[in-house]
């Protein structure tokens, strides 16, 4: 074999070295790709799962869980393109069945001004609508979606914000009620009682307004009654300075002379 011949040899190993190591470098890559395309999937339909499971089901309604459920279905049908697996089949059925499921009546706690039990209570549901608000944000601007589609979800999720922020309202003036007594609570229960008025277009907060109505005709009674006593209280003491003023006057003086 000649020198050139030799040469040849070399130079032709050596490319073909190069084009299997790019051939190899270019097969993990698209491993790498796909990896990273799954971790991204999966951490999307946590997100998602989250919220549709675990906010209060007085705020689900119907839009609300159809476009979680939608974007759930996007995800699970782009993750079974990568990983075509039993169990990702089998979340994905789960999901496609709770988008058949009719959406739960759930009624006011009787007996009770708020929805949520305490101050932590609202607040976690506080934090899952800032949650889905910024995650509705995202999606509009990822195209997924109708922009009316998220329009609409986004006013329901604000008015479901708002209905927190007024529980919290009611749960500080109960506590204002308790430390100071029905006078200085009632104009805040019927300021809270107004702006649960301009949110139940629907008529969904009925029974909620009716519990804070009931306990507003109760302060007016104990307020009227207070007033009452006041009133009393005032005008015996005045009659009390009266009758005092009325003691030590001096009497009209007679002359019998």
């Amino acid at each position: 074999m000649t020198p050139t011949e030799t040469g040849f040899l070399i130079i032709g190993v050596i490319v073909v070295m190069a084009m299997i190591a790019f051939t190899i470098q270019s097969i993990e890559n698209q491993r790498r790709e796909r990896r990273m395309r799954l971790l991204l999937l999966k951490d999307q339909i946590r997100r998602a799962d989250h919220l549709l499971r675990s906010l209060p089901e007085h705020y689900i309604t119907r839009e609300i869980r159809d476009l979680l459920v939608r974007y759930l279905m996007q995800r699970w049908k782009l993750t079974l393109e990568l990983e075509r697996t039993d169990d990702n089949l089998k979340r994905l059925q789960e999901v496609e069945s709770v988008a058949s499921q009719p959406i739960p009546v759930v009624e006011h706690p009787a007996g009770s001004m708020t929805l949520h039990t305490d101050r932590n209570h609202a607040s976690r549901t506080a934090s899952l609508l800032r949650e889905l608000f910024q995650f509705l944000s995202e999606v509009k601007q990822q195209g997924l979606f109708k922009p009316s589609d998220i329009d609409t979800v986004t006013y329901q999720v604000k008015e479901a914000y708002t209905r927190t922020r007024i529980d919290v309202e009611l749960m500080d003036t109960y506590e204002a009620e308790q430390a100071r007594g029905a006078a200085a609570a009632l104009p805040r229960f019927r300021t809270a009682m107004a702006k649960l008025q301009s949110l139940n277009s629907t008529q969904q907060l009925d029974r909620q307004m009716y519990e804070i109505g009931t306990h507003i005709d109760e302060l007016e009674v104990i307020v009227k009654r207070e007033r009452l006593e006041k009133e009393e209280e005032e005008r015996r003491r005045r009659e009390e300075e009266q009758a005092k003023e009325d003691k030590f006057r001096p009497k009209p003086f007679t002359d019998y002379r």
